[in-house]
This record gives structure tokens, sequence and C-alpha cells, in this order.
């Protein structure tokens, strides 16, 4: 008797018409970290339970954590953003740190421009997954995002252009008692998009914190969005830089 390989195989029963049966594929690796928070190892994302904060006007947060400012935010989640942190490190991702601005004076006092740092890390690809018209879907939350060039032209939001910052560690104030903490689960930024300079995830381009400097730029896009309240899952994976 022949031996035939098992690529031989499906070829034959191929030719011949035949169903070839097919391995199921293995369950995915799932790892729950705390309540609300999850690591898909197959898949090499974190999932963080999360709800629609606001769907109209301008954004200067992509997601906050909860009690912080939901009324500037796409997202929100109880997640405490030192966990979004560790997580992230679980994920093989480097965090570098928060970009930053400065006004720049001239002697005589006067503005002559910005001085701006840009954040640095591990580059991330930011989705969100939501039930739409009954069937689950999955988008990236640029989608959710918009906003006009000068000649009035629909201008779509970038996807690849949040890092893992990190925000920062710092001694307690005296209030705290003593010890450090991580500034992020005070302030609330998670993933930001005007730089406050204490995000977790920070926008790649420095957007000054004061609509004096810098006026609004990004605002919700309404019709893409379900509901305030809605419940989603904010999903983020390690990106390899686009050149």
């Amino acid at each position: 008797m022949k031996h035939f390989s098992y690529l031989s195989l499906i070829a034959v029963a191929a030719l011949a018409g035949c169903v070839v049966p097919q391995t199921p594929p293995l369950p995915d690796q799932v790892i729950e970290l705390s309540p609300g928070i999850r690591l898909n190892r197959t898949r090499n994302e974190l999932i963080i339970r999360a709800q629609v904060a606001a769907r109209i006007g301008w954004m200067e947060q992509v997601v906050c954590k909860a009690g912080t400012r939901e009324h500037e935010s796409l997202l929100v989640v109880d997640v405490a953003p030192r966990l979004i942190h560790a997580a992230l490190l679980a994920l093989g991702c480097t965090p570098g740190s928060p970009g930053s601005w400065r006004e720049s004076l001239t002697a005589e006092g006067e503005s002559n421009g910005f001085a701006l740092i840009l954040p640095t890390g591990s580059r991330l690809d930011i989705l969100v997954r939501f039930t739409r018209a009954g069937e689950q879907v999955e988008v990236p939350i640029c989608e959710w995002l918009r906003s006009e060039t000068p000649a009035g032209e629909s201008m779509g939001f970038p996807r690849d252009k949040f890092v893992f910052a990190g925000s920062h560690v710092r001694p307690n104030p005296k209030s705290l008692g003593p010890g450090e903490h991580y500034v992020a689960d005070y302030t609330g930024s998670v993933i930001g998009l005007v730089t406050f300079g204490d995000e977790v995830i920070g926008f790649e381009e420095v957007i000054p914190d004061r609509v004096e400097f810098t006026p609004a730029l990004w605002e919700a896009d309404t019709d893409r969005i379900p509901h305030e309240g809605s419940e989603v899952e904010l999903i983020i994976r390690p990106l390899a830089r686009i050149e």
C-alpha cells in the first residue's frame, strides 16, 4: 500500500468532492486580571469593560476613569488606571512618558508659541467592541471622532497615534499619607486626546489643554456611537509602527 501525506489526502478528497474534517480551533486563553479587565493571550489583547460616556460635543479624553471626566470623554471605565498599566506590561508593552507643553515667552513676556514634548512608549491600537443591530461589531475608536479642515472638508482621526505613556508615579501629598501614588488613578486620564500630561495612554500629537491657546479640534461622531450608558468592550492591542 502506498503511503500518502496528509496534504495528499486532502487533495484527493477535494477532487472527489469529499469534505475533509477540520481540526476545531483551540479556545482563546483568557485571563481575568480583576473585575472588568481581562487579558486574551491568544489574540494578544487587553479587554476592558466600558460604557459610552459622551457622544455629543468636543472631546478631551478618549477614555476616563469613572467619577472624573465623563462629560468630555467617549468612554468611561471602572478599572483603576494602574491595573491597565500593569496589564499592558503583561502584554509586553513598554511604557514611555506622557507628552507635555509649555508656552514660550519673549523677553518682553509676550507669547511666542509653544514648546512641545511628544509622548513616548509602545504604540497601541485602540478599538471598541459592541452590539449594533443585534450583531457584535468591532471598530477602531478613531471612527468615533471627527473634525474638519479650515476649508470645511471632513477629516478622520488617525488610527496609529496612541502610545503607552505610562502616566507618572509621584510622592503622596500629605492628605494621602506616606508613600507614592499613580497619578492617573486620581486624575482619571486613561486614554488622552488633549494633553494633560498624566495619561496612561497618550495621543501622539500634543494638544495643549487650554482652548485659548489651541481651539477644540476633535468632536464625537455622534451617529456612529451607541447611546450614552451603552455597555461596550474597550480593546487594546500592541501595534507595530507604520512607516
